[in-house]
């Protein structure tokens, strides 16, 4: 591994386009974490440790470049990373934020570059560019990990095998959502607000053109679909950003027109879920049994979850951070002490190893099982 004197920014904040010293949810043991108010839900704030503070110099360091903190599931995707690299002490961690932003990810990646970390692990937002930054991890000569995001092609594979992808199989999450919304349909024929005989759908989408959200929408439809339910889109491509004040912006405007005619919200992440849940409240929805229109999520966060205790989230799909994290986590562990990376050696329920691609499962969370939907970003076992 490169050995390169990087203690001497270990406790500096990167200076560059991103967010500094922002803080993280905390969560008690055995609860998802707190969620930030606003956008991304309600937040308990815990001072989290600045950029490149994570952990005390390890052998080999690791600059993370996360999409956006403010996203709830990366907030705790990225707070549990942290701490496993804290307790562990083998990989230092120092992370950096792109708020969302193609230019602003390139800056943070060219900054770990400049320091010469040993992984670079991205959560990519330039998916139309993913072999020109497997190229540059190439050229720059550190391992890369593509994290929750489309996975390098298997060309770019092929070219580096010090390149890996981390993520959730995105497929298993939009079949989730179909197939619990269709379930319901069946059980409830008024839920056919029109009577056209078709589920007529608000489809909401993450960023444009990112695999998660494409997918996710994609086999949900499917899913409907396969149980034979004659589906109707209404309003098109909404896109969203993964934002909950986008969505509920956008769903409102949407009920000024077919209030009448919506018989179910699918949304790619629980943000966007809740922000049409709290449109359609202001829409008189959810105001009794005789107002109820479901709505579908995938992430189970700690909001998510409540609506469906609530009873205005149907299902969500659970994408579990601290899994996600301590993946990543195993990937670095592993290489950096020449190990192979499989299945067996990754060594965590519900994780699969294909060549250099490391999946995720989902699983289904409904009010059935939503008590049982926990995890807790101060689990560093690993």
């Amino acid at each position: 591994m490169k050995k390169k004197a990087l203690a001497l920014l270990l406790g500096v904040c990167m200076v560059t386009m991103t967010a500094c010293g922002s803080k993280a949810p905390e969560a008690a043991s055995g609860t998802p974490a707190q969620e930030a108010d606003g956008a991304a839900g309600g937040e308990q704030e815990a001072e989290a440790p600045a950029d490149g503070d994570g952990a005390a110099a390890g052998e080999a360091v690791a600059g993370v470049v996360w999409y956006n903190f403010a996203d709830t599931f990366i907030s705790n995707a990225r707070q549990t990373l942290i701490n496993i690299g804290a307790a562990d002490g083998t990989i230092t961690i120092t992370d950096a934020d792109s708020t969302n932003d193609v230019s602003t990810q390139t800056s943070n990646m060219n900054n770990f570059f400049t320091q010469g970390v040993d992984y670079l692990v991205l959560n990519n937002i330039n998916t139309g560019a993913i072999s020109e930054i497997c190229d540059q991890i190439l050229d720059e000569g550190c391992y890369g990990i593509f994290a929750n995001t489309d996975t390098p092609t298997d060309e770019d594979f092929a070219k580096n095998d010090k390149l890996y992808s981390v993520s959730s199989v995105a497929t298993q999450s939009g079949t989730i959502m179909g197939e619990a919304l269709a379930e319901y349909w069946k059980a409830h024929p008024e839920a056919d607000r029109n009577g056209n005989g078709k589920l007529d759908y608000v489809m909401l989408l993450g960023i444009q053109g990112h695999y998660d959200t494409t997918v996710r929408s994609q086999y949900s439809v499917q899913a409907l679909e396969d149980a034979g339910i004659e589906v109707n889109n209404i309003g098109g491509e909404i896109i969203c950003d993964y934002s909950r004040a986008t969505a509920q912006e956008k769903v409102a405007a949407l009920l000024a027109n077919y209030s009448d005619d919506i018989d179910a919200v699918i949304a790619c992440n629980d943000d966007m879920a809740l922000g049409a849940i709290e449109a359609l409240k202001a829409g008189g929805f959810f105001a009794g049994e005789d107002s109820y229109l479901p709505v579908c999520g995938v992430d189970a966060t700690v909001n998510g979850c409540q609506a469906i205790k609530d009873g205005t989230l149907l299902v969500t799909a659970m994408n579990n951070p601290v899994t996600l994290a301590k993946a990543i986590y195993k990937v670095m562990y592993l290489t950096n002490n020449g190990e192979e990376v499989t299945t067996e050696t990754i060594g965590l329920e519900g994780v699969s190893v294909d060549g250099h691609r490391v999946w995720l499962d989902y699983s289904p969370v409904t009010i059935e099982n939503v008590d049982q939907a926990t995890y807790d970003i101060n689990d560093t076992a690993f």
